[in-house]
């Protein structure tokens, strides 16, 4: 068959590139669920062995938190809440908590990431609800690198204060 309409091949390869990235999504969605649920569980842990042998986690368990700082990243970042100086009990709670913040980044880059953000997808969305709140929707895959090698996948719904 001659194609005569150029415009019309692109815009059907267009959506089926579309559709495939849908599934892809579709199937990344669970496993990004249980790998952050996962990070939940064991963040007390991530945290325990950092108090022995420093915030650096080894290998692919620093995948369970944030690849651009290691557990102790709210120190040169000045996070509210955090004390720099903290020690024993307290540092080892803030660690804790610092996995919590952004459970799973080196998954959701290393693994789960798309090497071309042009080919990909990015929904972020902030809707308005009653009482001054918001529901804050990230959809896709972040089109900023955040440490890794790679943009990573993004799901993120969760009710904000305004």
């Amino acid at each position: 068959m001659l194609v005569h309409n150029w415009r019309e091949v692109l815009k059907r390869a267009w959506s089926v590139r579309l559709t495939m990235l849908a599934l892809l999504y579709a199937i990344y969605l669970p496993v990004n669920i249980a790998l952050v649920l996962l990070a939940y569980a064991l963040s007390p842990f991530l945290a325990a062995w950092s108090m022995k042998h420093g915030p650096v986690l080894p290998g692919r368990w620093r995948w369970f938190s944030t690849l651009n700082s290691d557990l102790d990243g709210y120190i040169p970042q000045n996070v509210a809440g955090f004390d720099p100086a903290s020690k024993g009990f307290k540092l080892w709670w803030q660690r804790t908590r610092w996995t919590w913040r952004n459970p799973c980044n080196g998954w959701q880059s290393e693994v789960l990431g798309v090497d071309d953000i042009a080919s990909a997808f990015t929904v972020k969305r902030d809707l308005p609800l009653p009482f001054g709140f918001y529901l804050k929707l990230w959809l896709g895959w972040n089109p900023i690198k955040r440490g890794g090698n790679y943009y990573p996948f993004m799901f993120q719904v969760a009710p904000k204060r305004a």
